[in-house]
């Protein structure tokens, strides 16, 4: 007989399962645009933004290389707050490097751009960042400074960043005519141009470089100095220098200078060998000169040119055993500093021959 507590079990075991609900199709698909990092770094007079942690390093590093500069050659203290900002944006319409003043702020916006002109657009933009937050602490209608010192303080932080440009530049220098000063004010030399002429003021009032430097700021004009002064203090400038490392040319010359013997032995002057000069070493005028010489390679060597190198290091040998070497050893090395020189000499030709050959056409 079918009870009624049958049928309660056999409903309760057809009970049907539930479904759940259908998944929301917004929640499923993936955002087509991933929301933006925005990146920061924060130096002493500017706070630098953007999207890429690389850009936003290297911009940094310029300002704090400009800010050391500031602090070190000119004893400059950092400048109050608000910091600068720089941010790292593509504005269609606006300059590589647009600063603006904005509720009392500067606002720099920077378009880096190729690598080859990264540099010094980060340098121009720290550079510009501290001139217009310079103006607004000064009060009043601000006063622009001249073109060339931004370009010149720019190009002074490259060269904190990157020291062999120093040595270039100064070696361009010698070689390359001076700008005028009219190109000078106006901005339109070049970044090495701007950083000699900063550098020839600078020399002219070496303990005056903080008052320099705020009188320029301030809107301090360069009209007082003439085209001839400008070249004259140029060229003693770059005389001055010696070189961090000697070019290939100069290496030799120097070499061939400090190896050529010219000594009065009592019948006029005359010009001798090391074999020769050997004999006469024990002359007071001929040691005291030999000294002089050696104490020359040791303070030069480090500076000398690749090519010339083993030259230089077998002369410094026969100096270094030129007064206690018995004649012999120093015919031998002598022989062997004179070997080193003529391989050195057919070496500067290769290299000078490939440097005016005509470039090879691609494959």
């Amino acid at each position: 007989m079918w009870t009624a507590l049958a049928t309660c079990v056999c409903l309760a075991a057809a009970t049907p399962e539930v479904a759940p609900p259908p998944a929301s199709s917004a929640s499923t698909e993936p955002s087509a645009i991933a929301d933006p990092r925005v990146f920061f770094n924060e130096t002493r007079f500017a706070v630098v933004l953007g999207e890429r942690l690389n850009e936003v390093s290297f911009v940094a590093a310029h300002l704090a290389a400009f800010e050391r500069h500031l602090e070190f050659a000119y004893g400059l203290a950092p400048l109050p707050p608000p910091k600068a900002r720089v941010e790292l944006v593509d504005l269609p319409g606006f300059a590589d490097v647009d600063v603006r003043v904005l509720a009392g702020q500067v606002l720099v916006s920077l378009r880096l751009g190729a690598a080859e002109r990264a540099p010094a657009l980060a340098a121009e933009a720290a550079v510009r960042a501290w001139l217009r937050r310079c103006a607004l602490l000064a009060g009043g209608p601000p006063r622009e400074p001249e073109p060339w010192l931004a370009q010149a303080l720019a190009a002074e932080t490259l060269a904190l960043l990157r020291p062999a440009l120093v040595d270039l530049w100064y070696r361009e220098g010698l070689r390359a005519p001076p700008a005028s000063l009219a190109d000078l004010r106006a901005g339109r030399a070049s970044e090495r141009e701007a950083f000699l002429f900063w550098r020839t003021l600078r020399a002219a009032q070496p303990r005056e470089t903080a008052g320099l430097l705020a009188r320029h700021v301030a809107g301090g004009a360069t009209a007082a100095l003439k085209e001839a002064d400008w070249q004259a203090t140029r060229s003693q400038l770059l005389v001055q220098r010696k070189p961090v490392s000697l070019g290939m040319r100069e290496s030799g010359a120097a070499l061939d200078e400090l190896a050529r013997f010219v000594f009065d032995l009592g019948s006029g002057d005359a010009v001798l060998d090391g074999p020769a000069l050997v004999r006469h070493r024990a002359l007071p005028a001929v040691a005291e000169a030999m000294r002089d010489r050696l104490a020359t390679v040791r303070r030069e060597i480090l500076r000398q040119n690749p090519v010339h190198a083993n030259a230089w290091r077998t002369f410094g040998a026969w100096l270094e055993r030129f007064e206690q070497g018995s004649p012999e050893e120093l015919a031998e090395k002598w022989a062997e500093f004179r070997r080193e020189r003529v391989a050195a000499q057919a070496l500067a030709a290769e290299v000078e021959a490939a440097l005016v050959a005509p470039l090879l056409p691609p494959k």
